[in-house]
């Protein structure tokens, strides 16, 4: 198939020669040990159990951020504690465990936490007490509504802007296609469906859903739900799952005789721990999107940032999985955390936290893709909304130019 030459986003990649705002891992292992003035903390919540436990790598790989971070003089001469407790990835846990870090840690901000239904479901609460809940790691785009929501800002694109680039991609390849959709049953899967189905509006698309299924994330298996689909006879398949349902998706699709473009999002994009799982033969041919490097990918070998990462693992979590997408995205967020507080100086109020989160300009973090660049204002929380197509040649991820 001849595809079309694509633009990494939306819109064109800024051009502005970037001074790059991450901290050098040598320079950051240079500095003398440290004595504090005081310590922040920050609070968040992670699936440690349940059914997605594997999203939970984000957290880890964090807490080892931090400690590389205090051993070595801090931010503006204070500790950094994060306090990263398991939700089991359930909406309720989720309130009561951020209640807790709220109302008896004192968290300054809430950060990263995972999952969209628990981050929907804490989102009030924290807005109401102005909690600054920073870097949401879902990607729905209530979390960059300023208007209803100040206190909140996502650290991964938006549905919207990740379901905008498939949706022109399938517009642009296959523009008589009809889509069948497996969706994850909660505010992820609906969202993300609707936004889909919303840009094919826009783009006066004839590409029709011919058919859409959700499954709930307690489900043991979705493979009824495939099969159900696959007899639709569609030329592409969106798959809008989590990375245990990927898993499963990509298996049983590869059992059958129906041969789709299939489209897995970021969150499930991961060679170690999806992809892997499921068979690199297997998923050969998949499509994705992302912002950032992809981890063990040879492309990034000599990438200084990248190697700094691989230095940080090294050192601090040397039984870490440096294939593991989700340890290189952690510790990158684990960076943009460290200069919005570098810029609040001795002024740790939430509104000044929450000004310097929204006031971001061509941050260049050590996972994103270089050119792409975070960036947020006051009226525009979107903090990354420029994205590389790329296609999964059996053993890597490829740009698809």
């Amino acid at each position: 198939m001849n595809v079309p030459k694509l633009p990494i986003s939306r819109r064109s990649l800024l051009k502005a020669s970037l001074a790059p705002l991450t901290l050098s891992f040598d320079r950051v292992l240079a500095q003398p040990q440290p004595s504090f003035k005081g310590e922040i903390r920050l609070g968040q919540t992670m699936p440690y159990s349940g059914p997605l436990s594997a999203l939970s790598a984000i957290g880890k790989v964090q807490a080892r951020y931090f400690k590389m971070l205090n051993d070595n003089g801090g931010i503006n001469g204070r500790s950094v504690t994060l306090l990263s407790l398991d939700d089991a990835y359930n909406p309720a846990k989720a309130v009561e465990q951020t209640r807790n870090l709220v109302e008896r840690e004192g968290v300054k901000a809430m950060f990263a936490s995972m999952g969209t239904a628990q981050n929907v479901a804490v989102q009030k609460y924290l807005n109401g007490k102005k909690v600054p809940q920073l870097f949401v790691y879902a990607g729905s785009d209530r979390f960059a509504d300023p208007k209803n929501f100040p206190w909140t800002v996502p650290g991964l694109p938006t549905f919207s802007t990740e379901a905008s680039v498939y949706a022109e991609y399938i517009h642009k390849t296959k523009p008589s296609a009809k889509v069948a959709v497996l969706y994850q049953n909660d505010d992820f899967g609906k969202e993300y469906l609707a936004a889909f189905k919303r840009q094919l509006q826009t783009l006066g698309s004839q590409i029709q859903v011919v058919m859409a299924t959700g499954y709930e994330v307690t489900a043991p298996t979705i493979d009824s739900q495939i099969i159900s689909l696959a007899a639709t006879g569609a030329d592409v398949f969106m798959d809008i799952t989590s990375p245990k349902f990927t898993i499963q998706a990509i298996r049983k699709v590869s059992e059958l005789p129906w041969k789709p473009l299939h489209i897995i999002p970021i969150t499930s994009n991961f060679i170690a721990t999806v992809l892997r799982v499921a068979g690199l033969d297997k998923s050969t041919g998949l499509v994705s999107a992302t912002p950032s490097k992809s981890a063990g990918d040879a492309e990034w070998v000599n990438d200084a940032a990248y190697k700094d990462w691989l230095a940080f693992m090294k050192k601090y979590y040397p039984e870490g999985d440096t294939t593991e997408q989700l340890n290189l995205v952690g510790y990158s967020m684990g960076f943009l955390m460290t200069e919005v507080l570098r810029r609040c100086g001795d002024d740790l109020s939430a509104e000044r936290i929450l000004k310097e989160a929204t006031s971001l300009k061509n941050v260049a973090l050590p996972a994103l893709v270089p050119g792409i660049t975070v960036n947020s204002s006051p009226t525009d929380y979107r903090i990354v909304q420029q994205l590389r197509l790329q296609r999964f040649d059996g053993a890597r991820w490829l740009p698809v130019v």
